[in-house]
């Protein structure tokens, strides 16, 4: 069973989803990003823990965003917590 970490946002004035999955047999294996509709971007962990990796996964998302407006719905901006 894979671990799914989806979040709604509006990037450039669009509605779009953030998304990692953390693995399939084990929390590690199979990880992946996906910003809107685009293909899995798959990345290898380099932790073990469920914090760390989505952290990690957080972190590829705000780089491949960087220069980009990402806001909550209501417009705020977000705060890759």
């Amino acid at each position: 069973m894979s671990i799914r970490w989806i979040r709604n946002l509006v990037i450039d004035g669009e509605k779009s989803t953030l998304e990692l999955q953390l693995g399939e047999r084990k929390i590690g294996d199979k990880c992946y990003t996906r910003i809107g509709k685009e293909l899995e971007q798959w990345f290898e962990n380099a932790f073990e823990t469920r914090d760390d990796i989505i952290t990690q996964g957080i972190d590829i998302l705000k780089s491949r965003l960087e220069g980009r407006e990402v806001t909550y719905p209501d417009g705020k901006p977000y705060d890759w917590k």
